[in-house]
Formats: C-alpha cells, structure tokens, sequence
C-alpha cells in the first residue's frame, strides 16, 4: 500500500516542561482527522514509521511521530527519571494534548509499545484505539519470565547496559557498530534502506540522548522502587480500548511463544487480535510494510 506522495513536516509540542520535535503528516487534502500518534523504539527514531504515515494520512488520518521523552535535548526531563511510570507519564500529557484536536489512536514500536501500554492502561481521555508492534503486554512480561525464562535469554544486553562507563562507550564506538549489531540480531536476514542506521546514529549522538537511552534500561532493574512497582502496576490494568498486537516469526528479541503467554482476553474488554507476520523480524513495520500498514489502517478504520 503507497502512500503516495504525502509529506511530513517538523513540528515541536511543548507539553509541560518537555517539548517535543515530532514529525507530522496531515490528512490528505488537508483539513482535520483522527490522529495516529506513533512512538518509536530503542535503537531507533521518529523516522521508524516514515512507510506507515504517508498510508494512514491517504486515509484521512493525521499522523505524529515524536521522538521519545530523552531522545533530544528538549525532551530530556531535569530529574533524569527514565522510569516506565515517568515516561509513561510524559508521554500521556502528550496524548491529552493532542486528544484536544481529536481522538487519538495510539501506536507504539519496542520501547514505544513498552510504555504505549501503560499510557493506553491509564485511559486517558481521548484514546481511541492501541497498537503494539513486535512487544507483548508490558503488564504479562514479568509472569512471562518468570513461567518461561529461556524467552529472556535474547535480553542480554539489558545486563550490558548496567555497567555505567564501559556500556556508554562500547555502544558508541567504531560508528556504534553496537547499534548494528542489535539490528541485525532482531531482524536477521533483514538490510535496512541505506541511511536508516545514519539517522538513528545522529539521533543517539546528539547532547544527552545516548545516556538517556540507556536509562530507559537501567530504570528497569531496581525493581524495588516506588517508580518502579508503580509502573508495573499501572501496566496491569486492562485496556479498554480495541487493541492489536502484532509480532514477526523471526524477531530477535521476543519469540511468538511470549506473545501467546502474554496476551489475555480478559486484559481486554474492548478486545484484542494478535496478528503474526511471516519472514518479519523485530523491526517488522520496516521490513514488510504493505501487510503491516494494511493491518494497522484496517484497526484504525474498525476503531
């Protein structure tokens, strides 16, 4: 599915103390429509849904892709807290902002569709619809590892990303061949488009956005703060709103066995539809964007 010749343009949304640079791509023939907010992953930037926007926008949506809280300097927040609940939490007055001009259908991408859930767990208003790409249910993951722990073993860099110092250098050196690697270990068999892996580099190179990625990680492992329990416990609370997982048979990080643990009917009232792609890895939008687009644009459309 084309999206034509429908282009985006750079805008920043102050919300609160943050402001965040986003790309947005209006409604074809211009006017108002529902919105597609678009949240992007680690390693990676608001560029991950460039084939996504163009189709959505035919459609009559109006689509924006911020770049995560941290993954610039004006969204990087003074307390440095990098939490699932804090994040969560920015990235929800964002949804309420927007939600101002419209209803609003949320997508989310790896650490997107992490905090994604949550923000669609906490119901704010104006939330039309949930999207996660290639992530189960943040509210299952825990029991998931818990019941299944050889499905962790691929999420040995989190451990890596610990070590403060050794880990900020070894992602960025030799043209953060780090980054490559993940790349091609979650999508194997899989060449990004010549200049993708430039754009997230000077993306991750910019002032603070390196240590602030990073810190998405390192927030995950004192599990016994109040930030931290109180992440987990707002993921767990159903989701009211039509949902869609969708997962790659090929992903690197996540096998479909921790998709199909994960995901519950009764998590979702409004309900839930797991769809797999075949031959897609972990950035699985990128890789096959006419089924991944066709699906997304037909949940949209239902919700």
């Amino acid at each position: 599915m084309a999206g034509g010749c429908i282009e985006s343009r750079v805008v920043s949304i102050p919300v609160g103390e943050l402001s965040f640079t986003a790309l947005e791509t209006p409604p074809a023939g211009g006017g108002s429509g529902p919105i597609a907010l678009c949240l992007h992953g680690f390693p990676d930037n608001h560029h991950s849904f460039d084939d996504l926007a163009p189709v959505l926008a035919a459609a009559g949506f109006h689509v924006v892709a911020p770049l995560l809280p941290g993954y610039e300097p004006s969204s990087q927040p003074a307390d440095g807290d990098y939490s699932a609940a804090a994040v969560a939490d920015h990235l929800g007055a964002l949804v309420r902002e927007l939600a101002k001009q419209g209803p609003v259908h949320l997508i989310g991408h790896d650490w997107g569709a992490v905090i994604g859930h949550i923000v669609a767990a906490d119901r704010p208003e104006g939330l039309a619809s949930w999207t996660a790409i290639a992530i189960p249910p943040t509210g299952r993951l825990m029991a998931v590892a818990a019941g299944a722990p050889w499905l962790m073993l691929p999420f040995w860099y989190i451990g890596v990303f610990q070590a403060r110092g050794l880990a900020d250098w070894l992602v960025s050196r030799a043209d953060w061949k780090f980054i490559d690697l993940l790349w091609r270990r979650w999508s194997p068999g899989w060449t990004p488009p010549a200049g993708v892996l430039d754009s997230v580099k000077r993306t991750l190179a910019a002032p603070g956005v390196k240590k602030a990625a990073l810190a998405y990680y390192r927030a995950l492992v004192p599990i016994g703060t109040r930030r931290y329990r109180e992440g987990l416990s707002r993921a767990s609370r159903r989701i009211k709103v039509p949902s869609l997982v969708l997962a790659g048979t090929t992903d690197g990080c996540f096998k479909l066995d921790a998709f199909r643990r994960a995901i519950r009917d009764e998590d979702y009232p409004a309900g839930v539809t797991l769809r797999v792609i075949e031959g897609a890895g972990h950035f699985l939008h990128r890789e096959k964007p006419d089924q991944v687009n066709a699906l997304i644009l037909d949940h949209l459309r239902k919700a």
